[in-house]
């Protein structure tokens, strides 16, 4: 037998029918968020008041509501509180209030936190209220010191007016001095029944002014009351406390003595308020007890002039309630040798402190004289100065220190009454960025070289310890490069730059906070080297003087020639060979210094005058010289003819130019020439001997369109630039050759 299948396809259907009715309810379920579960529940009972409890509430997606369920009365009652979300500065606080609060109780605590999602409750607190109970501060009401008691103050103050009758208050003081930041405290604890509510406060310093702050709590509670308002109050005056002494070396004067600054301050511990009226100074050489000066002070520094052997020096500080104990130095001697131990110290930064560190070869030195001022350039140096013991380092707090000074610190090692060799460093509390950088200049242009030098910077600009130089340099046009040095090198010379390239440079000066940059200069490479000019030099030089010394040889050699080349001799007419053509005759006319006036050779002489209108200049000289040159070419034709018959050797023939004659025209022809060029008017004086010329004298020619009028002039000074104004010109004729007649 078979079974249908007909049941099944009917519950798959019924599932599919009840799906759109389950899958809102699923959902609903799979988006609910429940409120977060309130921790950490804290409850305080302020006495007599009220007794609130707090929770963490955790994060929160929508409104939530929270409410406190307590039981009270060792379990017998219980109440609620409520609070909601919606105020944000309470909703995770609630409080019950009297009536319903007694003490002594027990009481239990649970936080249930409700939104749209549902309700989530805390876990159950347990509480006793006297555990938890919190009271008001007490009041102080006076702070004095009790006359005839040193170093001591009474505090008196108000209990609390809601302090439990019936429990017992422990209490905390705390105080410090005026000037101190860091409290001390004191606990104690005052019965129920005592009304005694004072308090003395011992151990303290001498006329110092303290500030006090009290507090209170029930016995067995965990929970302080606030501090009460801050009182203050003095401690008794009594005598000074005692001094600590140092001093500063100065060089010995002329004389052999040498001036001491003696220095002085209350020990640490000292009362703040301490009052003193005068000191008390005495000193003596170490080896002469006998011989001891005294003398008083009221302020400091004082300046001893002491010997040069060792001296103590002792003091003492007084006011109206007594002395001091007596403080003593030990000045050393100036020939005497100090003992040095100090191998290395630095100076380092921790949070707000300057902590200066050093090492010790000298196991037995465990005091230690710290010596510190501001280096400045100007201003007198203000010297502070500590001791310290048992240690090898030494703290000071940045803000005794001025941000951005350098302060030198030196360190002196102490044994007995001998002070050691100090060492020193420089330190900063605050470094900042340099507020001007280094002046910078250029010395040794070269090249390709060139040198930078720059001054430090002044010591109140520096801002902090300069690290390092970095120069930077640039070429017109070109990339930027840079080169960094330490901080003890003030120059830096820069190569393999161009030849006759302007660059520009600068130099910044770095601290550990940053760098400042310099003035910017700019220079030029040169283009030549003082080598290469003087190389170049060296050569020019050597090749004149070579060039001499082959010149000066080559003259002694042939002193003739080289005297010709330098000075070539100008030929005198008056010695032409012209002369032994026709004779005595001739020579007799041409030589000047066989005429009748043998003295007065200046008659021969051409010479120009001005008119007496303009004064103009003789430019030109006219003289008829046709027939003396006409009868020069007759008697040359004759000559070439015999020498041509009669087979004679060669001759030079001398012609007579005039400069302003060309070749193939006659003199006279010259005077009416149209070539000629117009000339302003001219004058020429021809002065000759009478007898001495055939013709008896020269003709002076004018020509109406040409040449203005010539006037005759007194004689004048000799013209020396027309002595030698006739030349003379060698031709040399062959003899083989017909003659003919030329024309000059």
């Amino acid at each position: 037998m078979k079974l249908s299948p007909q049941p099944s396809c009917v519950n798959l259907g019924m599932m599919w029918t009840w799906a759109p009715w389950l899958f809102p309810l699923l959902c609903k379920f799979s988006l609910a968020a429940l409120p977060a579960k309130p921790e950490n529940i804290s409850c305080v009972y302020y006495y007599r008041k009220n007794l609130t409890c707090t929770w963490s509430p955790g994060e929160e997606t929508s409104y939530t509501q929270y409410t406190v369920r307590r039981t009270y009365a060792y379990g017998q009652k219980h109440d609620n509180c409520t609070t909601s979300s919606s105020t944000s500065e309470n909703r995770a606080s609630c409080s019950f209030f009297l009536p319903r609060i007694t003490n002594p109780d027990n009481c239990t605590i649970e936080v249930e936190a409700q939104n749209a999602d549902g309700v989530i409750t805390s876990d159950m607190t347990y509480w006793h209220l006297e555990g938890i109970a919190k009271t008001e501060p007490p009041e102080i009401f006076s702070v004095r010191p009790v006359w005839g008691i040193k170093r001591m103050i009474q505090i008196e103050w108000i209990k609390p007016e809601l302090a439990p009758v019936s429990s017992n208050l422990k209490y905390t003081l705390q105080f410090r001095t005026v000037s101190s930041t860091s409290w001390m405290e004191v606990n104690f604890t005052k019965n129920r029944r005592d009304t005694d509510q004072t308090y003395n406060l011992t151990g303290l310093q001498a006329f110092t002014e303290y500030v006090i702050a009290l507090r209170c709590a029930v016995e067995g509670s965990k929970f302080w009351s606030d501090w009460s308002h801050e009182k203050m109050g003095t401690t008794e005056e009594e005598a000074p406390f005692g001094l600590e002494l140092w001093r500063v070396l100065k060089p010995a004067e002329a004389d052999g003595r040498r001036p001491v600054q003696l220095l002085w301050k209350k020990p640490r511990g000292a009362p703040v308020l301490e009052k003193t009226l005068g000191y008390n100074i005495w000193y003596f050489p170490e080896n002469n007890t006998n011989i001891t000066e005294t003398m008083n002070a009221t302020n400091q520094p004082l300046e001893l002039h002491l010997g040069g052997e060792s001296y103590w020096v002792s003091m003492i500080s007084y006011n109206s309630l007594g002395k001091s104990p007596v403080a003593t130095l030990r000045i050393p001697a100036i020939q005497e040798k100090s003992f040095q131990c100090i191998e290395v110290m630095q100076a380092c930064l921790a949070e707000d402190q300057l902590v200066v560190k050093w090492q010790s070869c000298a196991l037995d030195v465990n005091t230690w004289m710290i010596e510190w001022f501001p280096d400045m350039d100007s201003e007198p140096p203000i010297l502070s100065w500590e001791s310290v013991s048992q240690a090898k380092n030494w703290t000071i707090q940045q803000d005794k220190l001025k941000p951005f000074w350098c302060y030198n610190i030196s360190v002196y090692p102490m044994l007995h009454d001998k002070v050691g060799e100090p060492y020193s460093i420089q330190a900063y509390a605050k470094e900042g960025v340099p507020s001007e950088g280094p002046e910078t200049k250029v010395e040794n242009i070269g090249v390709k070289t060139v040198t930078i030098t720059w001054k430090e910077i002044p010591k109140r600009q520096r801002k902090g310890i300069i690290c390092n130089y970095t120069v930077f340099y640039q070429a017109e046009g070109g990339k930027g490069f840079s080169k960094t040095v330490n901080s003890s090198i003030l120059q830096y010379s820069l190569e393999a730059l161009q030849r006759k390239t302007s660059y520009t440079v600068q130099v910044m000066a770095s601290t550990s906070a940053g760098g400042t940059n310099g003035t910017s200069i700019n220079f030029k490479t040169l283009s030549f080297s003082v080598f290469e000019i003087f190389l170049i030099t060296t050569l020019i030089a050597g090749g004149l003087l070579l060039l001499i010394i082959l010149t000066a040889a080559y003259g002694l050699k042939k002193p003739n020639k080289l005297a010709h080349l330098c000075w070539p001799s100008v030929p005198n007419p008056a010695e032409s060979s012209i002369a032994t053509w026709h004779g005595d005759d001739f020579k007799a006319k041409l030589n000047l210094k066989e005429s009748d006036d043998p003295v007065n050779t200046e008659n021969w002489i051409l010479k120009p005058c001005s008119t007496p209108s303009d004064k103009l200049v003789i430019d030109k000289l006219v003289v008829n010289f046709g027939a003396f040159l006409q009868e020069i070419s007759t008697d040359q034709a004759k000559t070439s003819q015999e020498n041509n018959l009669g087979g004679g050797k060669n001759e030079y023939v001398t012609y007579l130019v005039t400069p302003d004659c060309p070749l193939g025209k006659s003199f006279e022809e010259l005077l009416v020439s149209p070539e000629t060029p117009p000339r302003k008017s001219q004058c020429l004086c021809l002065r000759m001997p009478e007898g001495s010329c055939p013709e008896g004298k020269e003709q002076l020619l004018f020509s109406d369109q040409s040449l203005a009028p010539y006037h005759l002039c007194e004689e004048d000074a000799p013209n020396p630039y027309l002595k030698n104004s006739m030349t003379t010109r060698e031709f040399l004729v062959s003899k083989k050759l017909p003659h003919t007649k030329r024309e000059v």
